[in-house]
């Protein structure tokens, strides 16, 4: 029988079906849907249904070919000859980073010791940090993990005391996964530790901080770097907290303050200038990619349990009169800022 002719007795069975199917229930109107449904997916229907109102033929539609795995492919053709064969596109090397005796002299220092350090030495110094591999490289912690930042629509917290919260959604449990992200994407091995180490009691905090570290780095003593993420806190003359924000190529973001720590207090730290001059190099380059970012440098007494490795540092991101959105904003440009020190000093 022609196809045609087929398809036009399918479309009386069809109607017939239809009619059948508002009679019936049960399993006989369960089978009856099936084949109406049969019918509609059926590949040549459309065509049908085309000639039917058109009057025009279209030829139904072939079954697809069966899938070819590789194996069955046939051998690609030589390149002709004079020819030369694509080759595969390579990725662009990172920028290689250098500094200067005379960028050391741009950085801003303040001191709260008698220690005045060779700033230019130890900026131009090499780096023996290895951040290869697949072992965590990087540890992120919070010696103050309920401090936060102020209110703003949109972005409320439950304070558990002025400009701190438990949730770590808003506090600086929030700003290290941001940076943790950050450092993932570029295939930096890194650990974020999410502990409260001031709470319940602020007091012995970095105690219970260094405990943290040293756990991790019995761990995974691969560890290179431990970076403490805080905000910082400042009133102005009427008590009010202040912020730090400013605008760089048209974005709002808050400032950023390192805090490195020495070997003039009471704990030892006889390692304190290695963590300095990696500490210089990431202030530099700050300073190069986003001028007014980072605050001026600040040199303690005290150590700040950067002794436990020497790439250690204290990340002050903003201050409580700052927001949660702009302190984020400044944790991206300081992920890039190390970032591109790591690939332009060539340490992975």
């Amino acid at each position: 029988m022609d196809i045609w002719k087929k398809r036009c007795r399918n479309i009386c069975i069809f109607v017939l079906l239809l009619a059948l199917l508002l009679r019936l229930g049960g399993a006989e109107s369960k089978k009856l849907r099936n084949k109406v449904q049969d019918f509609f997916y059926e590949p040549n229907t459309a065509a049908f249904l085309l000639y039917l109102q058109t009057g025009q033929a279209v030829s139904p539609p072939k079954a697809p070919l069966p899938p070819v795995t590789v194996a069955t492919l046939p051998p690609q053709p030589s390149e002709p000859e004079g020819t030369t064969p694509e080759e595969p596109q390579e990725t662009t090397p990172p920028e290689t980073i250098t500094f200067t005796a005379e960028e050391a002299a741009g950085i801003e220092m303040k001191y709260t010791g008698e220690f005045r350090p060779d700033l230019a030495g130890l900026l131009t110094a090499p780096v023996s940090l290895d951040f290869s591999g697949t072992e965590p490289r990087i540890l992120i912690i919070h010696t103050h993990a309920t401090e936060a930042y102020a209110m703003e629509p949109g972005w409320e917290y439950d304070a558990s005391a002025l400009a701190r919260t438990l949730d770590p959604q808003y506090n600086m449990i929030r700003v290290g996964d941001e940076l943790e992200a950050m450092l993932t994407k570029a295939g930096i091995p890194v650990l974020h530790d999410r502990t409260l180490n001031d709470y319940p009691s602020y007091n012995s905090s970095y105690t219970r901080t260094l405990e943290v570290i040293e756990g991790y780095l019995a761990q995974y003593p691969s560890i290179q770097m431990v970076v403490d993420v805080h905000r910082d806190a400042f009133e102005d003359g009427q008590g009010n907290q202040m912020g730090t924000a400013v605008t760089i190529d048209g974005t709002e973001t808050a400032r950023l303050m390192l805090v490195m720590g020495s070997d003039e207090g009471v704990l030892s730290h006889p390692g304190w200038e290695n963590n300095l001059s990696w500490a210089l190099k990431l202030q530099a380059l700050m300073e190069r990619d986003y001028p007014g970012l980072a605050r001026p440098m600040k040199l303690m007494v005290n150590r700040y349990n950067q002794h436990a490795t020497p790439g250690s540092m204290l990340v002050e991101v903003g201050a409580a009169g700052d927001t949660l959105e702009d302190a984020m904003t400044a944790i991206r440009f300081f992920g890039n800022t190390l970032i591109k020190a790591i690939d332009g000093l060539g340490l992975r």
